[in-house]
């Protein structure tokens, strides 16, 4: 999983519902990093009663990726703040990743460990 990929939300939380967001909604990643375990999702405008996109961070435990949408690891580190390759910014057999392979959690699926 990473910046520019398709992602559905697995589970229903009030957190994401005040946000008109629910299970099974599909939105993409449109920040490259990922911030407090969380990725900055967008949803379409007609899920929203404001008519506009909804941008929300979700965990990344709560998301599964459903089209990759091939961002290189250049244009990855291109869209990264500071295009600092350290920061944590792909999702891959369960470990959050950065740019030199250095993994941020130590048990895979375990985002907090």
């Amino acid at each position: 999983m990473k910046y520019g990929d398709m992602v559905k939300v697995l589970v229903e939380k009030e957190k994401y519902a005040k946000n008109y967001v629910h299970k099974g909604m599909i939105g993409m990643l449109t920040d490259a990093e990922i911030r407090d375990n969380e990725y900055m999702v967008v949803f379409s405008y007609k899920y929203s009663p404001e008519k506009e996109d909804i941008y929300i961070p979700i965990f990344v435990g709560d998301l599964e990726t459903v089209e990759d949408g091939n961002a290189s690891d250049e244009e990855i580190l291109e869209a990264l703040p500071k295009q600092n390759p350290k920061w944590w910014c792909k999702v891959e057999d369960g470990y959050i990743l950065n740019l030199l392979g250095e993994k941020k959690n130590k048990i895979p699926y375990d985002y907090n460990s």
